[in-house]
């Protein structure tokens, strides 16, 4: 237990330190939302598997994928909490959570994430819903394990609402499963921060990148994407959508996981190869490319992609305040 703890967090604060100076922060906490809100479903007994929350927040229907029940929302908590998660009043969820009680008095004798977790499960024993585990990642900043709340963290064990005393294997379990996610993240981190010099690399390397950079910058935060909903967002015509989705494939930037010549799909690489669509890569990753030499240009080009990752980031975020509302 001891040693579960430690590494759990270990690995909590290394993703913490690296999420605060990342420059694909707010893509990684748009993807981490979608993670850790499958994790609290799944916790409801839902049958659903991450990919289908990718799919719900990128607005697309995965070919082969069954279609989620229409006689009941399961996102319906979710814009709720997201707005919670980029509110800085630090008092903004408590008000969700059961007063203090003595025995949540008697855990702070515990170290700080057995605090948190008590907190999930005294709230999970007197609510049903999916808040509980949703506030996780809540009690985790409360109780100074992180700087801001880590969406991907969501989560807990079925036993808290289920057990009036969970055991000793309840508790391991709950623990290594947050080191488990809080790991997983770090390494969905990685292969951001890559993809976005990767994209940068590729832009650098075309004579005429024309729409690439709004393309490869709406990837890091959409992963998933189609020919018609790239038409729509670039606002181009679904042929020269899908010219240029041919283009970042050729640049390795996505793969089509789809085997038909109508109504294409596409993933980025990465959760392409951890959700099974192709083979994960055996042996040594893959080394990369050594850095760009630095010029004028190539600082012209990091600034523009910069800034089509802010504006498409406020423009999703203006369709999720439109859709709550």
């Amino acid at each position: 237990m001891v040693s579960a703890i430690a590494s759990a967090s270990s690995a909590i604060a290394a993703l913490n330190a690296r999420i605060s100076v990342s420059p694909v922060a707010s893509a990684w906490q748009r993807r981490a939302s979608w993670s850790g809100y499958a994790r609290a479903l799944q916790l409801q007994s839902a049958e659903v598997d991450e990919i289908d929350l990718f799919s719900w927040g990128c607005g697309l229907q995965i070919a082969g994928r069954a279609r989620q029940s229409t006689t009941l929302d399961m996102f319906d908590r979710f814009e709720e909490w997201s707005t919670a998660l980029a509110d800085r009043d630090q008092l903004n969820w408590r008000g969700r959570v059961p007063a203090d009680r003595a025995d949540q008095r008697d855990a702070k004798q515990h170290p700080h994430l057995i605090q948190a977790f008590e907190r999930v499960r005294l709230h999970a024993r007197t609510d049903s819903t999916i808040l509980p585990w949703l506030g996780l990642p809540f009690a985790l900043r409360d109780l100074g394990l992180s700087a801001a709340p880590l969406p991907s963290l969501a989560g807990g064990v079925k036993a808290f609402r289920l057990k009036g005393t969970p055991g000793p294997d309840d508790w391991h379990a709950a623990i290594s499963s947050l080191g488990a996610a809080a790991r997983t993240s770090l390494e969905r981190l990685d292969h951001l921060e890559r993809q976005r010099r990767d994209a940068l690399r590729a832009v650098a390397a075309e004579y005429r990148p024309g729409a690439l950079i709004r393309l490869f910058a709406l990837l890091q935060h959409r992963p998933l994407v189609s020919p018609q909903g790239i038409s729509k967002m670039l606002g181009m015509s679904v042929a020269g959508a899908s010219k240029l989705l041919e283009r970042a494939v050729n640049a390795d930037m996505l793969v089509e996981i789809t085997a038909r010549r109508s109504w294409r799909q596409f993933l980025t690489p990465d959760l392409a190869a951890e959700f099974g669509f192709i083979t994960r890569p055996v042996g040594r990753p893959r080394s990369e490319p050594p850095p760009l030499p630095p010029t004028r240009d190539l600082g012209e080009t990091f600034d523009a992609f910069d800034q089509e990752m802010a504006a498409i980031d406020a423009l999703l975020a203006g369709i999720g305040q439109r859709s709550a509302s």
